[in-house]
């Protein structure tokens, strides 16, 4: 009798760990999955550029729920990369990165607002490391 109840609790025990992990899961959002691309343009006017014949645009938005720190990235003709940042990105708030002559690739780089243990790349790591 001891170890059918001893068993009965054990089990019960485990179940419920299970599912605790489980709610847990699925409470966290993927914070990756927080800043989704939503539209891009190309050659629309652009008051920061002489020439907007090759302009690129590409507009990102927070989609989750609590603010995010954000760092997107356009690349110009030459490969080299024009950064913006946005640091607390509320909820549907967006951001838009442009290129005067724009290749059309885009990057971005999402941390929970405040995270400073996760660091953003510096514009130089990333004009050399994806300078292709």
């Amino acid at each position: 009798m001891k170890k059918a109840l001893s068993f009965s609790l054990t089990g019960l025990l485990l179940f419920t760990i299970l599912l605790c992990v489980i709610s847990i899961g699925k409470g966290e959002e993927n914070i990756n999955e927080c800043l989704v691309k939503y539209r891009s343009e190309w050659y629309k006017p652009c008051s920061q550029c002489l020439d907007y014949s090759k302009s690129y645009r590409v507009y990102f938005r927070n989609v989750c729920k609590e603010p995010l720190d954000v760092k997107v990235a356009a690349q110009e003709s030459d490969k080299r990369w024009k950064t913006y940042s946005r640091l607390n990105m509320a909820p549907n708030d967006s951001i838009i990165a442009y290129a005067c002559k724009g290749t059309g690739k885009h990057m971005m780089w999402v941390r929970k607002a405040g995270d400073n243990v996760i660091v953003f790349p510096s514009d130089e790591e990333i004009n050399q490391q994806y300078a292709n």
